[in-house]
Parts: structure tokens; sequence; C-alpha cells
């Protein structure tokens, strides 16, 4: 029974993943305004392109909304893992919290690129893994900013920002999964990862690693035509202006 309820339990977070992050936070927003975002700018709904259409406080709130998609649903599900007999009645795997955990945010990721709600024309998922990034390991996510911020004020083109910021960090998070597999092996070691108590906390290892590397290339995939236009010299600087509710 405990293999048949592990592989229900992925099969729910799956499920629960991919809705919320198909949840189009960036239409809802357009919608707010009057307008379907899809048909301005890049037609992508994510903050960036929100943001280039109708200021910099709908960019910053559909970013914000696009993170807490892959963050309540992880907290719940760690909260859930952790204070319940839930786990009494799972297959008794060392990184089971982490493992679905992961899942749940890359379905997260696939809900928010290729959305059910939205014709599944979603966005480029760089602020949903940014709250996966936040909740797994508050140390990355700074890190990961710091890197984002420092090259956004010099190149001023978030694209160029989110290719290099997210892939650096993954190479970042092979440090605790090394510690994980050497020095710090016990799951209640701190090796970076997110730690409010004993019972409650995450210890990063190479599952961690494998769902930045894997959620990494998927944004750099998504950023192509970004890509090709930063070597030909054509992406634009990213400019956060209101240009509807102005006119």
């Amino acid at each position: 029974m405990e293999n048949l309820y592990t592989a229900l339990a992925f099969v729910i977070v799956i499920l629960i993943g991919y809705l919320c992050g198909s949840i189009p936070t960036g239409v809802i927003i357009g919608k707010m305004h009057g307008i379907d975002i899809r048909d301005y700018g890049s037609h992508n709904t994510g903050g960036t392109n929100v943001g280039r259409t109708l200021g910099k406080g709908a960019g910053i709130l559909t970013m914000v909304l696009d993170a807490l998609k892959c963050i309540i649903p992880m907290l719940i599900t760690l909260l859930i893992l952790s204070f319940t007999p839930l786990k009494n009645h799972l297959v008794q795997y060392k990184y089971l919290n982490e493992t679905l955990l992961s899942v749940l945010a890359f379905a997260v990721f696939i809900g928010h690129t290729f959305p059910l709600f939205a014709h599944f024309q979603g966005g480029k998922c760089v602020a949903a893994f940014a709250g996966y990034a936040l909740f797994v390991s508050p140390i990355l996510f700074v890190l990961g900013c710091v890197i984002f911020f420092t090259l956004f004020k010099i190149k001023h083109r978030i694209s160029l920002s989110s290719i290099v910021a997210i892939p650096s960090v993954f190479f970042i998070s092979l440090i605790p999964m090394i510690l994980d597999f050497t020095v710090l092996p016990n799951l209640t070691d701190f090796n970076g990862g997110l730690y409010i108590t004993s019972a409650f906390m995450l210890h990063i290892s190479f599952t961690t690693a494998i769902t930045i590397f894997l959620s990494a290339a998927l944004i750099v995939f998504r950023h192509k035509a970004n890509i090709v236009r930063l070597k030909e010299g054509k992406e634009p600087e990213t400019h956060f202006k209101n240009t509807i509710d102005n006119k």
C-alpha cells in the first residue's frame, strides 16, 4: 500500500502544481486594465511584458503572484508532510519531501509556461522559479538575485539577466549537493536549504540540483528568441512604463 499511496501523492502534487501554475496572473491583471496582455508587446503573459505595457506596479504585482503560485502549494505540501501522519503511509525514502516538492514545483513551471486556463500561452517562468528558489533555499535566492540585479543594472535587459542568473543558481546549488554527499549527509544538518526548525526544513541534495538544472534549461529555451536578438544586438532594454492607462 505504501507504493500505491506514494504514487498517488506524486499524481496529486503534479496535478496541483500544474493547475496552480496555470493560473494566468498576467492575463487577469491585464483584464483588470481592460486589455488582453497577449495582444501587446511580446505577447507574453509574464511580469516583464505586463510591466512594459501597464507599468512597474502591474509588472511587479504579476511577478510576485507568479512566485506565490509556486511558494503556496509547496508550503502547504511541506506542512502536511512535516506535521501530519501522511508521511507514515508513504515509501520511506530519505529525500521524499524534497522530491515531492521538486516535482510539484516543476509541474508549476510547466503550468505557468503552458497554462490550461490561457490557451497554453504563458510566461517564461522566471518569477515562478524565483519563488521556488526562495522557498527551497533563501541563500540560493539571494545569490541569484545579486547576479540578476547586478547584470540588469549594467545591461538593463531582464532577458539577459535571467538567462545568466538562473543557470548560475544551478552551479551554486552544486555546493550544498556536494556537502550532502560528503560531510553533511544527515537530513537534520543545515546545508543551505530552508530551515525554520529541525522538523520543518529542506536539506538540499541532488534532487534540488536536478530540478534547478531542468528549470534553467526550460527558461533558456523559452528565451531562445531573446538570445537571437541579443546576438544580433537587437534586444531592447527593459523599461516599465504604462502605455495603456495613460492614453
